[in-house]
C-alpha cells in the first residue's frame, strides 16, 4: 500500500511540475490558496470521504494540480488529479478528474473518478460544492475482486487556506 501512495504522489509530482523562470506571472501571483479542506459526503477531489485534504502542486487561474488524502471512518483515499474551471467566479464550474487509491476493511484499489461541479463562494476561503461524481473501482484485494462503476452526488463545504 505505501509503494503505491508513493507511485501515486511521484507521478503527481511529475505531472504538475513546469519549469519557470524568475518572473511571476502577475496573475499566479494572486493565488496563495493551496491548501483545501473539505467536509461533507462525498468529494470531487478526495473521492469516497467526510473529510478531505488535498495540496495544490501547481495553481493557474483556471487549473488546479493536487495531492490529497481522505477518509471515511473505515476508508482512507490517496489521490493525485486536476481540477479545470470551465466558469470562475462567485459561482464556479468545474470538472475533476482523478487517480485515487481507496484503502477499506479487506479491501485495497485503484479507483478512476470524474466529477462535474458547481460551487458557490460564502467567503474568500469558503466554498458549497455540489455536484456528481463517477468512478471505477478497479481490482483490488478482497475475496470480490473485480470492477464496478458507479455515480455518485457530493455536496459539502470546502475551506481554503
Amino acid at each position: 500500500m505505501v509503494k503505491h501512495l508513493i507511485l501515486l504522489l511521484l507521478i503527481g509530482l511529475a505531472w504538475g511540475y513546469k519549469y519557470e523562470s524568475n518572473e511571476i506571472n502577475t496573475e499566479e501571483k494572486e493565488i496563495l490558496n493551496k491548501h483545501n479542506l473539505s467536509i461533507g459526503m462525498l468529494d470531487d477531489k478526495t473521492g469516497i470521504s467526510l473529510i478531505g485534504y488535498t495540496y495544490n502542486v501547481k495553481q493557474t487561474r483556471f487549473d488546479e494540480y493536487f495531492i490529497g488524502v481522505g477518509t471515511m471512518i473505515m476508508a482512507f483515499t490517496g489521490t493525485v488529479g486536476w481540477k479545470h474551471y470551465y466558469k470562475k467566479s462567485r459561482l464556479s464550474i468545474s470538472s475533476t478528474f482523478c487517480g485515487q487509491y481507496v484503502a477499506h476493511l479487506g479491501f485495497m484499489g485503484f479507483m478512476p473518478t470524474a466529477s462535474l461541479n458547481l460551487e458557490y463562494d460564502l467567503l474568500d476561503w469558503v466554498q458549497i460544492k455540489l455536484g456528481g461524481i463517477g468512478l471505477v473501482l478497479l481490482g483490488g484485494t478482497s475475496s470480490e475482486a473485480g470492477s464496478d462503476i458507479g455515480v455518485l452526488p457530493f455536496a459539502g463545504l470546502s475551506f481554503r487556506f
